[in-house]
């Protein structure tokens, strides 16, 4: 049985330049025939007959789609998948199998990989998992990057300064938060005003913003 379909392929939105895509599979005539097929569709796909081959060669600053083996010698698609994540790559994952079942594709599911595929596939079908995996990795990385961002800012604050900004988003008035800290209205009003200059923020609200941001409630 052919590994992919050669039934008629649809007109696809072209990939995202910015992003990559990687084929990881030990056959060596498999990984060819995939990259060549991709190639016609004018995907940019590199190749690796091993995944620590992958792993060298990527980096957590990546966005693009993985397609693996399920299974192979070593480290197969769903350990991969798992060391991926360790490095907090936002690269997605697409993962091939010809032994597809239930538990191993819930496992990968659960580790964030973007779909399982079953051989043999058709390659509009794949072609179409590859652009949406694009998109979901550019989201992830712009999530983190946001995620980071908030973390970093919020580090900048002091613990007397986020002490006063958590009592005001709690809507308390200055004179009562200077009571709760055992400090004056006026020290409240320059610790205020020197987090929000630290944070780029206008209001308490943003800092409120920015904490939810950072996973930081």
């Amino acid at each position: 049985m052919p590994l992919i379909s050669t039934n008629p392929v649809k007109e696809l939105d072209a990939p995202d330049e910015a992003s990559r895509l990687y084929i990881v599979d030990d056959e060596t005539e498999l990984l060819t025939t995939l990259a060549e097929s991709l190639r016609e569709l004018g995907f940019s796909p590199q190749t690796f007959d091993r995944p620590e081959n992958l792993l060298l060669a990527t980096s957590e600053n990546e966005t693009g789609c993985v397609i693996t083996d399920l299974r192979m010698p070593g480290i197969g698609g769903v350990e991969l998948l798992r060391r991926l994540n360790q490095r907090d790559s936002c690269l997605s994952v697409i993962l091939l199998t010809a032994f597809a079942d239930v538990p191993t594709a819930v496992d990968a599911m659960k580790l964030g990989a973007v779909s399982v595929v079953e051989k043999p596939f058709e390659l509009h079908a794949l072609a179409d998992e590859i652009n949406a995996a694009m998109r979901c990795s550019e989201q992830a990385y712009a999530r983190r990057q946001d995620l980071r961002s908030a973390r970093q800012r919020l580090d900048q604050l002091t613990n007397e300064e986020k002490a006063v900004l958590d009592l005001a988003i709690e809507g308390r008035p200055n004179r009562e938060i200077a009571e709760q800290l055992e400090i004056s209205p006026r020290t409240v009003d320059r610790r205020r005003q020197s987090a929000l200059r630290k944070l780029v923020a206008e209001s308490v609200a943003e800092y409120a913003v920015l904490k939810t941001r950072a996973g930081r409630d």
